[in-house]
């Protein structure tokens, strides 16, 4: 693939989907820079690899000589890195761009064969199930995650970029603010269609509508494999009147795959998988071997070690879908066990209007605990908290309780510490950092 950029600055380029893109261009030998509003271990580990990351917001950070800059959506528009690298780009003198992360993506997979896995919850970890399949069956793909997943070129590094060498790449395609729509796939895996970014959609026929869009994207030859109970995407679409679907429940049964990470929507999506690897001709046994040993990605399920005499996990479930698959995958695993659920909402409006949801979403867990809304990119809602959060759930018999931060989080499970307890903590905000 040719490279036409010799030096890019990314701003954000802390964020997971940000600093695989650098990654990858850092492979091809471009030169890379960044910054973001924090430090964190995915920083360290960029700076580990040569590139330059600044922790403030500053038009110095950005060289003149720059040939791209690729900028995270979440920032504003005033963003004085932003200004610079657009003031470059009005300059006839230079030749800088300024693309946006979900712009960048596309144009950088141009050049491959794209599986793209979208759909509104478990598209990370099919994402990387497909990954595994696929490399265990020996079609060596490329990939882009948004996690972070084992480097198979080194032990003890985990990476959310993996260079392949083949032409396929998978890729997650995210539906927020139809950032998908930026990408030519080959392949479509859908995983599910569900009611979130309200902030951003209308309503659930918006959302439909954007997939429909991004369908309509696929090359005349291209496919969408999508389970049953979605089928009903593939109507209305625009500019195809047939489309080459795969339904994966067609393919193989549900108990026919074999997972080493629990819950039942882990199998679904790995239906799709099963499916994928018969539409690319690959070896069935291999690739049911490859989701076989699929060990999951970071903040998903992923195991954090013993605390207080507990075993603890921490996922990234911030959605009422995703927290009800998540608790059911463990009490799957653990029936025994005491689960207590650490959750911390993520932005004021997904909370305020999933707020019966979310309340119904913890019926696997012994007890719940609440810590106070990450707000992200929203301005405070004082009508909606996490106080309200526990006060319903505890009208439905629920025991809940609703804490400070982490720091009490911590304490409190400690003075609660039990052998039979398995913890869980939750959501898309730093909540992880409670084992930190």
């Amino acid at each position: 693939m040719y490279i036409k950029y010799k030096k890019i600055h990314f701003i954000g380029i802390g964020g997971i989907g940000m600093s695989a893109l650098a990654r990858y261009y850092k492979s091809q030998g471009v030169i890379i820079s960044g910054s973001d509003s924090s430090e964190s271990e995915l920083i360290d580990n960029l700076r580990s690899e040569g590139i330059i990351v600044n922790i403030s917001e500053s038009s110095d950070n950005v060289a003149d000589d720059i040939d791209l800059l690729v900028y995270t959506i979440a920032i504003k528009s005033d963003n004085v890195e932003l200004l610079k690298g657009l003031e470059l780009a009005n300059n006839n003198e230079k030749s800088c761009r300024v693309l946006t992360y979900p712009q960048a993506l596309g144009e950088m997979s141009r050049e491959k064969k794209v599986i793209a896995v979208c759909g509104t919850h478990g598209k990370t970890t099919t994402t990387a199930m497909v990954y595994n399949a696929l490399q265990n069956a020996g079609l060596d793909v490329s990939m882009i995650l948004g996690s972070l997943i084992k480097d198979k070129n080194s032990e003890n590094k985990m990476t959310n970029y993996i260079h392949g060498n083949s032409d396929w790449i998978v890729i997650e395609a995210c539906e927020y603010r139809r950032s998908f729509l930026n990408y030519n796939p080959e392949i479509i895996l859908i995983t599910n269609i569900d009611a979130d970014h309200l902030d951003y959609y209308k309503d659930i026929d918006d959302i439909e509508n954007a997939f429909r869009e991004f369908i309509d994207r696929l090359s005349e030859n291209g496919k969408v494999i999508i389970h049953k109970n979605e089928e009903n995407i593939l109507e209305k679409l625009e500019k195809k009147k047939v489309v080459n679907k795969i339904i994966c429940e067609d393919v193989i049964n549900l108990e026919d795959v074999k997972l080493s990470v629990p819950g039942e929507h882990n199998r679904k999506n790995a239906q799709l998988v099963v499916a994928l690897g018969d539409m690319l001709s690959l070896n069935r046994e291999k690739v049911l071997e490859g989701l076989k040993n699929f060990a999951g990605t970071w903040r998903r399920q992923e195991y954090k070690g013993k605390h207080f005499d507990m075993e603890c996990y921490d996922d990234y479930a911030h959605h009422p879908s995703e927290i009800k698959a998540t608790l059911q995958a463990f009490r799957e695993k653990c029936p025994d066990k005491k689960i207590i659920a650490c959750f911390m909402p993520h932005l004021y409006s997904r909370t305020k209007i999933l707020f019966d949801d979310f309340v119904n979403s913890f019926e696997d867990a012994d007890e719940i605990i609440l810590l106070p809304i990450y707000a992200a990119r929203e301005q405070v809602d004082i009508s909606i908290s996490s106080d309200m959060l526990a006060r319903e759930l505890n009208n439905i018999n629920k025991k809940a309780v609703s804490l400070a931060n982490i720091n009490t989080l911590k304490d409190y499970l400690k003075i609660h510490s039990d052998k039979d307890n398995v913890v869980v903590t939750m959501g898309a905000g730093d909540i992880y950092k409670l084992y930190e």
